[in-house]
């Protein structure tokens, strides 16, 4: 099943009075439960993509869709609304929240977002703890954490309102070698049981070497599909 779809897709960036295109014309399908890669060099526009195909930013051509919902056309309110409903987000930084524990910065986006009520919000937190292997973590603060468990915890809280749809931009950056795997396997392993797409933008030659399907992006444009045959088919 179609889960993205983008038409000539343009970006452009008003720096002064400069006009920069970002993205140039991108033409894009992705199924649901992938495993996707966009790599390229720093300004070929794969944040910029990740970012439209988020709902952080709009083009300024083109059509958007995401579960078959022209994404495009929502204003700021019904894309947060959007964005909270359907898609996980995963950050190079982590971006957790420093004064709230672990279980809390996964807690936030039930709260925030779906207003999950208590009772199932500690079920669905209680069970995601366990499958990053976080439980006895549970109480510490960011601070109080190592690289590859702060992303853990991320990880855990973009799955937690069950998204469709996991956006990750640079995830293994700041993480060791055996780190970033280890948090690649778990990512796998959360596609596999909840048939979640995880689209990256990357530079790590880990998560490329394990993406079903690479998109290389350079100058704005989508220059090469190429599938992994060692992990999955192609759309």
């Amino acid at each position: 099943m179609e889960l993205i779809h983008l038409e000539n897709v343009k970006k452009d960036y008003v720096i002064g009075e400069v006009k920069v295109p970002a993205l140039k014309g991108i033409n894009l399908s992705i199924n649901a439960g992938r495993f996707i890669s966009f790599v390229g060099p720093s300004g070929s526009g794969k944040t910029t993509l990740l970012n439209l195909i988020g709902c952080l930013d709009k083009p300024t051509e083109g059509k958007v869709f995401v579960t078959g919902v022209e994404v495009n056309k929502m204003d700021r309110k019904i894309s947060a609304k959007f964005r909270g409903d359907h898609i996980g987000f995963i950050f190079q930084n982590f971006n957790l929240i420093p004064v709230l524990t672990v279980y809390e910065n996964i807690e936030y986006p039930l709260i925030m977002v779906q207003n999950i009520p208590l009772e199932k919000r500690k079920q669905k937190i209680n069970d995601l703890l366990a499958k990053v292997g976080m439980t006895q973590q549970r109480n510490k603060y960011p601070a109080q954490l190592s690289g590859g468990q702060k992303q853990r915890v991320a990880v855990a809280r973009a799955l937690v309102t069950e998204p469709k749809l996991v956006l990750a931009d640079e995830p293994t950056a700041n993480l060791d070698h055996d780190t970033a795997y280890k948090v690649i396997g778990l990512m796998h392993e959360m596609k596999k049981e909840f048939n979640t797409t995880f689209i990256f933008a990357t530079h790590d030659s880990k998560i490329v070497g394990e993406a079903e399907v690479l998109y290389t992006m350079e100058d704005g444009l989508i220059i090469k599909v190429q599938e992994n045959k060692r992990n999955g088919e192609a759309n």
